[in-house]
């Protein structure tokens, strides 16, 4: 095999390809294909040019000697006619490339997977974080209320158990076939792109979230309102002002801690009721709270004439600026496809007066951010025309993820920081937090389905995740209807123990329970509250990082194999270990890795890799396990302060006992 190495860039010829390996940084491999006569830039590199940034473009220097491409740590790159083989700085072989062919409309390349291998990531899943022996479309889809093959989210990255991880620097469509049509082969399908593979050869899961962040972006810091309680529309109230206050009257007269109100129901482009938003601003921040408005993605108000939004500031296709929704859209939620108008935010011109209409309803209305809905619904197709001119592929997952740069920047040009709180995009969804896991059923199997979710971002490199608290819609399984109250409880619980609270839905609201459960939701509430000190601290050490608040437990001890396998607990940043129960039960089995690990409640001590059999949990108790010696200056003064919240929640499930 002939390698030739110019600019620190090696090149050769395999399976009709050019192809070409370079190293960005230490532990980072890059394989690319040549296009159009050369190597091109990928998706975070665009991204960072488009968010005004300029792309690192270093690369390491490399010797060949044969078919062997080194770098100077020791790392290596063998190249047969055959294979391309990634070893690690210590010299162990980590993945090899068996074969890299011609498919229609793209390229498939087969890389080998161990025998035992775990697989996380892919972007936000909700069937599963360990993703081995599923076929993956990283195309973004609405499917309402399920699990399999359903992602507002897919990012074309992955962390396997031997912590390597893989990345396709693309935002075009990709399919990750991980040992599902050959048990010990990953097949990655890259549609309408050149191949641009990362491969991260890491001793530990956190080093390669900490490559992938520097590569494609550290999430921003959120403002600490943004790790409260929002509260978001009840369907109808929040179309009108007394809707909306009513609420705040509610929460104010149980009790009930909130930071934000999120008023979708609201026509946020409805530009003849801006007074009575205003109003309904005003009121809000005289109790000292924010207020959020609800929009879809880049869409046109239907209004657009009002605010001076002529066609020429859209995105264009061949016939016209009317683009039709994609089939991905949920059609239970929306009985038919609708053609839209799209901002066109490649266009300097466009961009300042989208930022015109926005910094109206910011400096006049009072608006402190947006709830950012149907990401999911821009079109993939090669007809659009964007004022940069650029390639419209992939679009489906770069506009929303651009967009919500946009957004989130504009919001934060506020001295108390704004919040984009969004659903959808892809590489670089990290860069404007927070995100929210799409509508589920208010029942107990999708209290594991959102963990699953937030588990799955944190290993895209999504740190700051949430959901509506306990579902959107009211349960379709009549026990657990019966049992709303509980269902209502326990998705409380461990929504306590996560970066924010978001109640919301067409469902019954806090504050319309029974008294016990009004008291339960209280303390908890306020138990959340409590913890802000520790989420921020863990908060700001994600923006270092790319650590996600939630974890798997893999990112805790990498070599414990029970740990790889557990998804229904977790942990709270570095110090807090999480163990809901997400069923009708009153006990659960909870594993404890290493580490010397106190229940919080109770004060029992324990030491870790061990499974704790059939602990008691009461409807009103979550398991949660406090690390000794934690790496976390705020945990320690956090719990100590909240110990009378923390002996009110014993005596609610001691009372029921």
């Amino acid at each position: 095999m002939k390698v030739n190495l110019e600019n620190c860039r090696a090149t050769f010829s395999l399976g009709g390809f050019s192809l070409s390996v370079t190293s960005p940084a230490e532990n980072v491999w890059r394989l690319q294909s040549e296009r159009n006569g050369r190597f091109e830039d990928g998706a975070a590199q665009i991204l960072a040019e488009d968010v005004g940034e300029t792309p690192d473009r270093t690369l390491r220097p490399l010797t060949v000697n044969g078919g062997k491409i080194s770098a100077d740590d020791g790392a290596y790159v063998s190249v047969t006619d055959r294979a391309i083989a990634f070893h690690d700085k210590h010299g162990e072989l980590r993945r090899t490339v068996r074969s890299i062919a011609p498919i229609k409309s793209g390229v498939e390349l087969t890389l080998t997977l161990g025998e035992n291998e775990r697989v996380y990531g892919t972007g936000e899943r909700f069937n599963r974080v360990n993703q081995r022996g599923k076929k993956v479309r990283l195309y973004a889809v609405d499917r309402w209320c399920q699990t399999e093959g359903n992602s507002y989210m897919p990012i074309p990255f992955v962390t396997t158990s031997d912590c390597t991880g893989l990345f396709l620097n693309r935002y075009e469509r990709a399919t990750f076939d991980i040992g599902k049509t050959a048990k010990n082969k990953l097949n990655l399908r890259q549609y309408y792109a050149p191949v641009d593979l990362y491969v991260f050869t890491c001793d530990t899961p956190a080093e390669v979230l900490l490559a992938y962040s520097r590569l494609t972006g550290f999430a921003p810091l959120p403002p600490a309102w943004a790790f409260g309680t929002l509260v978001c529309r009840y369907h109808p109230e929040f179309g009108s002002p007394e809707g909306i206050l009513a609420m705040t009257r509610e929460m104010e007269k149980n009790d009930f801690p909130w930071e934000a109100v999120i008023v979708e129901g609201w026509r946020t482009f409805q530009k003849d009721r801006w007074d009575e938003l205003k109003d309904v601003s005003r009121q809000v921040h005289a109790l000292g709270k924010k207020m959020m408005v609800y929009e879809q993605c880049g869409r046109f108000p239907k209004n657009a004439a009002d605010f001076g939004l002529e066609d020429r500031f859209a995105v264009h296709t061949a016939t016209g600026v009317n683009l039709n929704e994609t089939k991905s859209l949920n059609l239970l939620d929306n009985k038919k496809r609708e053609d839209m108008r799209c901002v066109d935010i490649t266009d300097p011109a466009s961009v300042e007066k989208w930022q015109e209409i926005w910094g109206e309803l910011q400096n006049d209305v009072g608006v402190d951010g947006a709830k950012i809905d149907f990401c999911e619904q821009f079109p993939d197709r090669p007809d659009l025309r964007f004022g940069d001119g650029r390639d419209p592929m992939g679009a489906h997952h770069w506009y929303p993820t651009l967009y919500n740069v946009q957004r989130y920047k504009h919001f934060n040009t506020r001295p108390d920081g704004g919040l984009c709180f969004s659903r959808g995009g892809g590489i670089g969804a990290q860069r404007y937090p927070f995100v929210w896991a799409g509508d589920q059923l208010r029942e107990f199997r999708f209290l594991k389905v959102v963990i699953k979710a937030a588990l799955s971002l944190g290993f895209s490199g999504v740190p700051f995740a949430s959901w509506d608290m306990a579902g959107y819609q009211p349960a379709w399984n009549q026990c657990d209807k019966r049992n709303e109250n509980k269902v209502f409880i326990r998705g409380l619980e461990f929504t306590t123990f996560s970066p924010c609270i978001q109640t919301h839905g067409k469902v019954k609201r806090p504050y319309d329970f029974d008294e016990h459960t009004r008291d339960v939701y209280r303390t908890y509430a306020h138990l959340h509250d409590g913890l802000r000190p520790y989420l921020l601290e863990q908060a700001k050490v994600a923006t270092e990082t790319g650590l996600p608040l939630m974890r798997h437990l893999f990112f805790h001890d990498p070599s414990d194999g029970i740990a790889r396998d557990i998804e229904d607990e977790y942990l709270l940043g570095c110090g807090l270990l999480v163990a809901p129960v997400l069923k009708n039960a009153g006990r659960r089995d909870v594993y404890l890795p290493r580490g010397t690990w106190t229940e919080i409640f109770t004060g029992e001590t324990y030491e870790g890799r061990q499974w704790l059999r059939g602990m008691n949990a009461p409807l009103e108790r979550i398991a949660v396990f406090a690390l000794q010696n934690a790496p976390s200056e705020a945990l320690a003064p956090t719990l100590d302060a909240l110990k009378e919240r923390l002996a009110q929640i014993r005596g609610l499930w001691t009372k029921t006992k």
